[in-house]
């Protein structure tokens, strides 16, 4: 963050300064500075990790309190003595909401393009409508792509007009120790507070989200992802009921209220512990 900003900024001093996602984090001189207006706590949250992870460990130290979006990445934090808490992904239910239009086609995929996607796209369009939502200049996908979804309006359309919606939670374009690993993205959020169901690959902490069978359709394979949303679609009480559990689960645990309000109460212990020097 530049410094003239930082110091510009904090005269009266803030309560809370917080770095959202892209490594964002502070000179020594700015450091400094904050470390002078002690009633300020400063924050940092990974919203990238494991992708930006690298980045995220340089910085973590020097914030009062930071956070990661991925539960998997807690013991690299640890690994380096840093205490990392938990801001799993969420959604906002004024923005993704039910809209009751009429769906357009059976599964919905928007994100980026990686051969095991594409795998998986072309096998359900084979048998079933699939709408792709990718970036304007891809190309390799082999199915036909729709434009690029650029506002959370548009994104909410498309998947309150899609009769399920798949989500990948392989991460097979990772580097180092976590390509091949799994894990939750804000997309499934998205769609369970658009009441929509959602299928996805299952991993250790997916019942931490959303119960599988029961919020979320978890596949284990292409022919297991095949047969499940064959069924689905096939059964518009049970898909119904799907949607409407996960849209439950999700105002009750995933809203950004709920993470906000977390995130305060941490603010608030912090400030009754003894202040540690930012380094």
């Amino acid at each position: 963050m530049p410094d003239a900003a930082v110091i510009e900024n904090t005269d009266p001093p803030p309560d809370v300064v917080v770095c959202l996602g892209g490594a964002l984090h502070f000179s020594e001189q700015s450091r400094r500075h904050l470390r002078n207006r002690r009633e300020t706590v400063v924050a940092g949250f990974a919203l990238s990790d494991p992708y930006g992870l690298p980045a995220s460990l340089r910085i973590a130290g020097q914030f009062d309190l930071f956070y990661t979006q991925d539960w998997q990445t807690v013991t690299d934090y640890a690994a380096l003595d840093i205490r990392v808490r938990r801001c799993d992904p969420a959604t906002d239910p004024e923005l993704y909401r039910p809209l009751r239009l009429e769906p357009d086609c059976d599964v919905l995929y928007y994100g980026k393009w990686t051969p095991y996607r594409d795998d998986l796209v072309a096998a359900l369009a084979a048998r079933h409508r699939v709408h792709v939502h990718a970036y304007g200049n891809e190309t390799r996908w082999s199915v036909p792509v729709l434009k690029q979804l650029d506002t959370p309006e548009s994104l909410c359309a498309a998947i309150n007009r899609s009769r399920l919606v798949l989500e990948t939670a392989l991460m097979d374009d990772a580097e180092g120790k976590y390509r091949g690993a799994l894990h939750i993205t804000p997309r499934v959020f998205f769609a369970a507070s658009c009441g929509v169901a959602c299928a996805i690959e299952p991993f250790p902490t997916l019942s931490e989200f959303f119960a599988p069978r029961e919020e979320i359709a978890a596949f284990a394979s292409k022919e297991d992802l095949l047969e499940q949303v064959g069924r689905l679609l096939a059964d518009e009480a049970a898909r119904a009921n799907m949607g409407r559990r996960a849209r439950q689960r999700a105002l009750r645990d995933h809203t950004w209220d709920k993470r906000v309000e977390s995130f305060l109460l941490d603010v608030r212990e912090f400030r009754q512990q003894p202040r540690r020097p930012t380094t």
